[in-house]
């Protein structure tokens, strides 16, 4: 279970959240929605580590995790979370397997030739087997965002982070990403998905809207502040 408690975050004099909660369990998809710049990002960075919280709690398992502690969160980070950015973080001049095994050269037990096959075997199920000798400057916005999508998932990672994952996707490479969440949540992954895309409230067990500095839970009978 990944918990947050009483969360508050600001950027200067701007306040973003004023003391959220927030739990997800273990095989959980959960999509966070509201307006552009609401906090969505924001959010997914404090659950990666990326960006410190100003106050509360953060537990994983039990286990309280320090935000504050750069070498703590860059191994906490490595470990357990794969996080498909909206910008993609691909290295324009690195091939797009360099890019897809770049991860495993942090964690020193990974098997980086099994990777490979790995690598090699999700390229293929996501068609852009074809590019991956390719630089990622070549490469469109729609084989970018899978080569991300790939790159967050070789390390089998507990916690995916995922932020507008199907913005730059056809119907056939939605659906293929769909699966892909499904499966994931049936190996009891917990799935954080920060989104515009309505489609994907279809799979959610969970629907927070961002508004007011708040995480609203949105359900058939009407909504719950956190």
């Amino acid at each position: 279970m990944l918990e947050l408690k009483q969360v508050k975050k600001s950027y200067k004099d701007k306040q973003i959240f004023s003391g959220i909660d927030l739990t997800v369990e273990a095989g959980q998809i959960v999509l966070l929605m509201g307006k552009s710049g609401i906090g969505k990002s924001t959010l997914l960075d404090m659950i990666a580590g990326v960006k410190s919280m100003d106050d509360g709690s953060y537990h994983y398992r039990g286990n309280e995790i320090f935000c504050q502690d750069d070498k703590q969160m860059s191994r906490f980070r490595n470990r357990h979370i794969g996080y498909i950015l909206q910008d993609f973080a691909l290295i324009d001049d690195y091939t797009v397997l360099e890019n897809l095994l770049l991860p495993a050269l942090y964690r020193r037990s990974a098997d980086t030739s099994s990777l490979e096959d790995k690598a090699r075997q999700l390229a293929d199920q996501f068609e852009v087997s074809d590019v991956l000798d390719t630089k990622v400057k070549r490469i469109s916005g729609g084989q970018k965002q899978r080569a991300a999508i790939i790159r967050s998932i070789l390390l089998d990672p507990d916690i995916i982070l995922a932020d507008e994952p199907t913005s730059n996707l056809d119907a056939d490479n939605f659906q293929l990403v769909i699966e892909l969440f499904n499966t994931l949540k049936a190996d009891g992954k917990i799935i954080i998905i920060a989104t515009h895309d309505d489609r994907l409230t279809a799979i959610a067990d969970k629907v927070y809207q961002i508004s007011d500095h708040r995480l609203k839970l949105m359900t058939q009978g009407g909504s719950d502040d956190a």
